[in-house]
Formats: C-alpha cells, sequence, structure tokens
C-alpha cells in the first residue's frame, strides 16, 4: 500500500487534500514491528511521531523499583503516538510496546517542523486534527482518573 493510501486512514490527517497528503507523505518512513517488541522506551528521545495503520500498541509505565509495569492505554489502527516529541525536546514519557505485529509510519520531528513552517495550510489543518486528538485524550484521562479516585475514596473508607 502506498503511504498516502495509509495516511488517508490516519485520523490525524484526514482532513488534508491529496496534494497535502502527497507531501506529508514524503516525510514518512515505513516502519515494521514484530509482536512484543518495544518502539521506544520512557527516557528514549523523543524523536518522531507515530501513525499506526495496522496492529495494535500499548503505553506502558515502568513501576518504581520492584514495581511491575503499568499499562496505561492501548492504542489501535488509524491512531497516533508519539506526539509529545513535536512540540518538546525532552525524553519519552511512557514505553510503547506492539501488542501485535504492527505496522507503523514514523515521522521524524525535524522533517515535521520543516513542512509545517513552509505550508501554513497543512499546518492549521494538522493542528486542528492534534487539538481534537488530544482533547479526546484529556477527557478520557480525566474519566480515568475521576474513577480512580473513587476507588481510592472506597477502599479508604
Amino acid at each position: 500500500m502506498q503511504i498516502i493510501e495509509i495516511l488517508r486512514e490516519i485520523s490525524l490527517f484526514r482532513q488534508l487534500n491529496n496534494s497535502e497528503l502527497l507531501k506529508v507523505s514524503r516525510i514518512c518512513q515505513k516502519v515494521a514491528v514484530k509482536e512484543g517488541r518495544t518502539i521506544f522506551k520512557a527516557g528514549d528521545p523523543g524523536d518522531a511521531l507515530y501513525a499506526l495503520h495496522k496492529g495494535a500498541v500499548q503505553v506502558v509505565k515502568s513501576g518504581e523499583k520492584d514495581e511491575p509495569e503499568e499499562l496505561i492505554y492501548e492504542l489501535g489502527e488509524g491512531e497516533i503516538f508519539g506526539e509529545m516529541a513535536l512540540f518538546e525536546d525532552m525524553p519519552r514519557s511512557a514505553t510503547i510496546r506492539a501488542k501485535v505485529d504492527c505496522s507503523l509510519l514514523r515521522i521524524p520531528r525535524e522533517y515535521f517542523e520543516k513542512l509545517i513552517s513552509g505550508d501554513k495550510e497543512v499546518a492549521l489543518k494538522i493542528y486542528q486534527s492534534l487539538n481534537l486528538i488530544l482533547t479526546h485524550r484529556l477527557r478520557d484521562t480525566t474519566e480515568r482518573l475521576a474513577i480512580a479516585n473513587r476507588i481510592i475514596r472506597t477502599s479508604c473508607q
């Protein structure tokens, strides 16, 4: 499958027209990851955004010292991860592991920044989509936090 066809299926790029998708396709790298393999670890340099074409990944946080890892989230086809790397030059905040065999697109930050700075229309469309994605994730996180707080309060009574 051509990269431009894959991009059409990724939530972040659904607003883009054909010529805009072609521009984005030029900065993408195809990546295949086998089930159970780590895509990146917490603490690794945040250098790229990933778009999940096929498969599913797990977002994992390491436990303190002897505590086990905590599964935070699972992401599926059409979703993105590693987006914080586009906004800050900080290490990865979580580990991402392939739940099953995955087909990904990797977009290095340096290429993304050149694309965005060179095409304001593409930048606006991508940032609008990214805003919606992050808003949905924040709502979900808020709901999960509320549930966790209720469980804690109930167990402390």
